[in-house]
């Protein structure tokens, strides 16, 4: 049966929210097995939109979380990534066009989430890791651009 987003997004929340998931690939089947009609690319978009992360609950098992701040609209986007880069980032470095981004462990697709929902516009994309983030932008100029940005928001 095919849901309509909305339906579907918090039925993603549901599942969430009642058992511990580590992987795309099972919200996928639990949702399929609940009789949804749903791809991969949905499902991935539906947790972009979601902001849901992947990180360590307070057992240290990794798991898909909705980051605590995705439900709060009061707070600005902006406010969000600086007090982002001021929790998490530890070290910022610029490689040519690049940037990489260290952080706390655990903390890597939290932060590049954050980057990504800003929609900078020298940011063409992010990759992240457990704890390091490689932040894609157009020239070299921009990359350092992008450090000084970042660095004045881990202050």
């Amino acid at each position: 049966m095919a849901l309509k987003k909305q339906e579907r997004q918090a039925m993603i929340l549901e599942i969430l929210a009642h058992n511990v998931i580590d992987s795309q690939e099972e919200i996928l089947h639990r949702l399929q097995h609940a009789g949804i009609a749903v791809t991969q690319a949905t499902v991935s978009r539906d947790i972009k939109e979601l902001r849901i992360v992947r990180r360590p609950d307070a057992t240290g098992q990794s798991r898909y979380q909705v980051m605590a701040d995705a439900t709060n609209t009061t707070v600005s986007d902006k406010n969000q990534i600086e007090q982002g880069f001021a929790d998490m980032a530890v070290e910022i470095t610029p490689v040519s066009f690049m940037v990489v981004v260290k952080t706390t462990q655990g903390n890597g697709n939290r932060l590049a989430a954050m980057i990504d929902v800003a929609e900078m516009p020298d940011v063409i994309g992010t990759l992240a890791g457990h704890n390091t983030i490689y932040v894609t932008t157009p020239t070299a100029d921009a990359a350092v651009a992008l450090v000084e940005q970042f660095n004045n928001w881990m202050q």
